[in-house]
């Protein structure tokens, strides 16, 4: 992780969900975790209910060379939850979406990291060498049913970073009309 994202300043809530002053990654990420910050997850899914996954570059300092289901990361102090999205995914994939793409499945909070997140759905029809990986978080990216997604990750457990439930894989879905 670069020391200028190390010092970014990220959107942060009380215990209430009230946007309280921002503070440095380096402090959200201290241990053990108490300040609630904002978080972005987006999945891509296509017109035969694939999930499209990502892998993670070799050089990233938190699970590098992992699989991913979705693509995402922290809220900029001065963004909102859906400008995040958009950012993530131009940053990450090269893609420029517009706020109209993301179809929001859940938001909520995750206790253990202190996320305050929302996840969004998107539906995508390009094929994975479309995508550019210009900031190198990424690496690789390709199309998995759900059932060949949930058999590699039994199969390779330690090759996986994250994951989407059955019931979320659903609702992502449902929210996009698949």
């Amino acid at each position: 992780m670069h020391v200028e994202t190390e010092k970014e300043f990220l959107k942060c809530f009380d215990d209430q969900d009230n946007i309280i002053k921002p503070q440095p990654r380096n402090v959200v990420h201290t241990k053990p975790y108490s300040i609630w910050h904002g978080i972005v997850d987006v999945w891509f899914l296509n017109n035969n209910s694939e999930i499209l996954c990502t892998k993670r570059s070799e050089k990233l300092e938190g699970n590098p060379g992992k699989w991913q289901t979705y693509l995402g990361g922290h809220v900029r102090a001065e963004h909102d939850f859906l400008e995040t999205a958009q950012r993530e995914i131009s940053e990450e994939v090269g893609l420029f979406l517009n706020p109209s793409d993301f179809k929001l499945v859940i938001s909520g909070k995750r206790e253990d990291f202190m996320h305050v997140y929302e996840r969004y759905a998107v539906l995508y029809n390009g094929g994975p060498l479309s995508l550019n990986f210009a900031d190198e978080e990424v690496i690789e990216a390709k199309w998995f049913s759900f059932d060949e997604y949930i058999g590699n990750k039994k199969d390779y457990p330690d090759n996986w970073c994250n994951s989407i439930t059955s019931d979320l894989y659903k609702k992502a879905l449902e929210v996009l009309g698949l």
